[in-house]
């Protein structure tokens, strides 16, 4: 497996393409999808699946572009499936000043569920906070984070869904709670460590 970063969009976004042979999943999907097909094409991958780590703007505004590239289905927690066609909840209109929304059919998923792609599988950890439907998803040793856990730092909050008493419950409960100490990968800024972050993160150190 190795994971391919890809930093776009108006608010720095980090979406992760992870590749196993020829085929590969994406989480998040950010920016107007050019770095994304460009990075895909050149690593002579196919796009498996699309996951979000939750329905906000800057982490969905190339959705239907890559999805329709690759015809590769779209996944997102069920509490933010319908952020996917509301702008006010997916705040497009405060962030871009213009309503966003995808026309791409999304598939809703679980806590606890399982997302298998050929050699891929992923484990959804629902981490509510950020958003309602906010994931972290766990392949292999490692861990994304989206929006719920950053380097030193913690998921903004954004009315009318979000909750930081919510989201620091979450990643004490959640994360915190994973037994070894794994790599995370945010949805913005540098990667980090859990282990770090228990020792560190001043919003959530234990």
């Amino acid at each position: 497996m190795k994971i391919y970063p890809i930093t776009v969009g108006a608010l720095q976004c980090n979406n992760y393409l992870i590749a196993e042979g020829d085929r590969a999943v994406l989480i998040d999907c950010s920016g107007d999808g050019v770095q994304i097909l460009r990075l895909a094409r050149e690593l002579g991958v196919t796009l498996d699946a699309i996951i979000l780590t939750h329905g906000h703007a800057d982490h969905i505004e190339a959705v239907d572009s890559v999805a329709a590239e690759f015809s590769c289905p779209v996944y997102v927690h069920n509490e933010d499936f319908s952020f996917l066609k509301r702008a006010d909840y997916n705040l497009s209109t405060m962030i871009y000043r213009m309503p966003l929304v995808v026309e791409t059919d999304a598939i809703p998923f679980k806590d606890g569920e399982i997302l298998r792609f050929g050699a891929l599988s992923f484990e959804v950890i629902h981490t509510p906070g950020h958003t309602l439907g906010s994931v972290c998803l766990r392949c292999g040793d490692v861990l994304f984070t989206g929006d719920t856990l950053f380097r030193d730092s913690i998921g903004a909050i954004f009315p009318p869904f979000g909750d930081q008493q919510l989201e620091l419950d979450s990643i004490r409960t959640r994360l915190y709670t994973i037994e070894e100490d794994m790599v995370c990968y945010p949805g913005h800024g540098e990667q980090t460590t859990l282990d770090h972050e228990k020792k560190n993160n001043e919003y959530c150190r234990l």
